[in-house]
C-alpha cells in the first residue's frame, strides 16, 4: 500500500522559500549591482537632470520635461497618433524615413490608455537597463569582471548617452544587438532570431546586423535561422512601403530632405557644417579603440562596428554620434584598455567623458543641435 504524500505548511513555505532565492540569484545573476544597476541608475538620473535643465533653465517658468521629447521624438509621436501621413512629395521632410517599432510600441501603450510619450520614456530605461546587463555579460566573456564593470561605466556616460532617455530607438537598437550576440554565442538561435528582427524594424541600418552575424553563425543552416526571420520582415516593410508609396526605399529616397553631410563635405568645407564634427568626432574615437584592441575582439564584433560607422561617413555624418553610443564593442574595447590604465588616467578620462556627455545634453536640449 502507498502512503500519500501530505505536503505540510513548512514543507510549502520552503518550496516557496526555494523558488524565491532562485529568483533572487537570476535577477542578481543578471542585474548585478555594481556593474549593471549602479550605472545604469547614476546615468539615467544624470541624463534627466541635464535634460530637465537644459531645457528649464533659467528655471522662471518651473521645471519643463519636453526635452525627452523632441528632435526624432516628435516625428515617432506623430506617426504613434497619426500614421505616416501623405505621400512625401518634393523636397520636404516627412514622416516615411523613420521605422515602425518605436511607433507601434507607442500607439499600443496609448491604446491601453498608459500614455505614449511617459510610457515610452519608461520602456526606454527599462530596455537600457537590460541592454546594459547585455553588454557586461558578454564584455565577462571577453574580458575580466572589472573590464566588464569599466565597460558599463563607459557606455553609461559616452557623451551621446542622454539620447538613450529620450523618444529615440537607441536603447532598443542597442538591447537588441548585443542580445543578438550573446544567444548566438549560446546557440540560442530562435532568440537570436528574434532580437535581430527588433534591431532591424527599429531602424534602417539594423539589417546590417546579419552581415556581422553571419561571421559569427558560420554556418548556411544557422544563418537561415537567425537571419533569415530579418530579412523577412524588412521586405515585408519594403513591401509595404512600395504599396504606399511607391518606393520600397522610400525611408532613404527622403532623407535628403535632412541636413545630410558627408565626410567629403566636411573636408571640403569644414566651417560649413560645425554641427556635424561632434558625430564625426565620437565615431573615430568608438572606431579607434575597437582598431586598437582589435586582436582582443572577435572579427564579428569589428565587422559589426565597420557596417555601422564607417557607411554614414558616405551618406550623412549626422548620427554618427548616436550609431557609436548604440555600438556595444567599442565599450567592451574601452574596458578592457581602461583596466589597464593607472587609476589617475581612469579618473580623468571618466570626468572628460561626463563633461563632454553634460556638453553634449545642453548644445542639444537648449541650443537645438542635432543629435
Amino acid at each position: 500500500m502507498v502512503t500519500p504524500t501530505v505536503t505540510t505548511g513548512d514543507d510549502a513555505t520552503a518550496a516557496s522559500s526555494s523558488v524565491a532565492s532562485r529568483i533572487a540569484s537570476a535577477v542578481g545573476t543578471l542585474l548585478p549591482w555594481r556593474g549593471v544597476v549602479a550605472p545604469w541608475l547614476v546615468s539615467r538620473l544624470l541624463c534627466a537632470a541635464i535634460i530637465v535643465g537644459a531645457r528649464s533653465w533659467p528655471f522662471d517658468a518651473g521645471l519643463r520635461f519636453r526635452g525627452f521629447q523632441i528632435w526624432d521624438g516628435v516625428w515617432y509621436t506623430a506617426i504613434a497618433r497619426d500614421g505616416y501621413g501623405a505621400l512625401p512629395v518634393g523636397n520636404l521632410q516627412t514622416r516615411w524615413p523613420f521605422f515602425p517599432l518605436v511607433p507601434g510600441i507607442m500607439r499600443g501603450l496609448g491604446d491601453l490608455g498608459l500614455g505614449d510619450q511617459g510610457s515610452m520614456i519608461l520602456v526606454n530605461q527599462l530596455v537600457l537597463l537590460i541592454a546594459f546587463a547585455g553588454v557586461y555579460r558578454i564584455a565577462q566573456r571577453h574580458a575580466s569582471p572589472r573590464a566588464a564593470s569599466l565597460a558599463v561605466w563607459a557606455l553609461a556616460v559616452f557623451p551621446a548617452s542622454f539620447v538613450f532617455t529620450m523618444i529615440y530607438p537607441s536603447a532598443i537598437f542597442l538591447a537588441a544587438t548585443v542580445w543578438a550576440f550573446i544567444f548566438v554565442e549560446d546557440r540560442q538561435d530562435l532568440a537570436a532570431a528574434g532580437t535581430v528582427v527588433v534591431a532591424t524594424l527599429a531602424r534602417p541600418n539594423g539589417i546590417l546586423l546579419v552581415v556581422a552575424l553571419a561571421l559569427a553563425l558560420r554556418s548556411w543552416r544557422r544563418i537561415a535561422l537567425v537571419c533569415g526571420p530579418a530579412i523577412v520582415a524588412a521586405a515585408a516593410w519594403c513591401g509595404w512601403l512600395w504599396d504606399r508609396t511607391g518606393d520600397p526605399l522610400v525611408f532613404y529616397s527622403t532623407k535628403s530632405a535632412w541636413p545630410e553631410v558627408s565626410v567629403i563635405d566636411l573636408l571640403t568645407e569644414p566651417w560649413r557644417y560645425d554641427y556635424a564634427w561632434p558625430h564625426v568626432m565620437l565615431a573615430v574615437a568608438a572606431g579607434w579603440v575597437v582598431w586598437h584592441q582589435r586582436r582582443r575582439l572577435p572579427v564579428a564584433w569589428i565587422a559589426w562596428t565597420a557596417v555601422l560607422l564607417v557607411p554614414p561617413l558616405f551618406t550623412g555624418t549626422v548620427g554618427l554620434g548616436r550609431y557609436a553610443n548604440d555600438c556595444f564593442p567599442p565599450f567592451v574595447a574601452a574596458g578592457q584598455l581602461l583596466e589597464r590604465w593607472p587609476s589617475w588616467a581612469r579618473r580623468t578620462a571618466f570626468t572628460l567623458s561626463v563633461l563632454g556627455l553634460v556638453f553634449a545634453g545642453v548644445m542639444v536640449i537648449r541650443y537645438h543641435r542635432i543629435p
